[in-house]
């Protein structure tokens, strides 16, 4: 698909919309976080990678989750949790394997997708 350039001659925001429009349309379904597999979560293509962790210990002190980005990473979301709580950054420095976090409440396991 391709994308029509912003055109002078449209007016303002129709001519905006139909821009945006078939931007959406040109990302739509063609960006995957990945899944399940075989051998486990596995990034599609887009740029991160999966950690996860199978107990966050304590409320509100820090744990681990290894990733293997290679690279420091600038974030996370939460893809998939089994109880009520939030995923936040520790305040240590994250690395090219590892990022920091804590969650507010005790004992939670997840999965994050890292960025």
């Amino acid at each position: 698909m391709k994308v029509r350039k912003y055109s002078k001659h449209v007016s303002g925001e129709d001519n905006l919309t139909v821009v945006l429009h078939d931007i959406y349309k040109a990302l739509r379904g063609r960006i995957s976080y990945g899944g399940n597999t075989q051998n486990g979560l596995q990034t599609d293509n887009i740029d991160g990678a999966y950690g996860t962790t199978s107990n966050s210990g304590a409320a509100n002190t820090e744990f681990i989750v290894t990733h293997n980005l290679n690279r420091v990473p600038v974030g996370f979301h939460v893809i998939r949790q089994n109880g009520a709580g939030s995923f936040y950054d520790s305040g240590t420095t994250w690395t090219a394997t590892q990022i920091f976090l804590k969650c507010s409440a005790a004992n939670l396991s997840a999965t994050f997708f890292i960025f």
